[in-house]
């Protein structure tokens, strides 16, 4: 997997994943027993959507496969940018699916 930020609507498959998930949020916080750190992405099941509020957590090094690539435009590329640039000022820890 490459090191591009994928947008929102992104459809796409973790490694030893049996479903399709689709991007919701980038650069989400996440409470690990008290802890409060960042992955790079949360998502929902694909076709389903979020319709249980059940969101899960990974990040880029976790994906195996994209399936789609959500729309982007000139808010799109600007917001990559801007993620890319100030990716590294986020205070939290950065968490890791093997760590939770």
């Amino acid at each position: 997997m490459n090191d591009k930020i994928l947008p929102i609507g992104s459809v796409i498959q973790l490694h030893n994943g049996e479903v399709k998930l689709m991007i919701l949020s980038r650069f989400p916080l996440y409470n690990n027993q008290g802890t409060i750190g960042y992955f790079d992405y949360s998502a929902c099941l694909y076709p389903n959507g979020n319709t249980d509020n059940q969101c899960y957590f990974f990040n880029k090094e976790d994906i195996s496969k994209v399936w789609f690539e959500g729309y982007i435009d000139d808010q799109e590329k600007s917001a990559q940018q801007l993620f890319e640039k100030e990716q590294k000022n986020i205070k939290y820890p950065h968490l890791k699916l093997n760590n939770i």
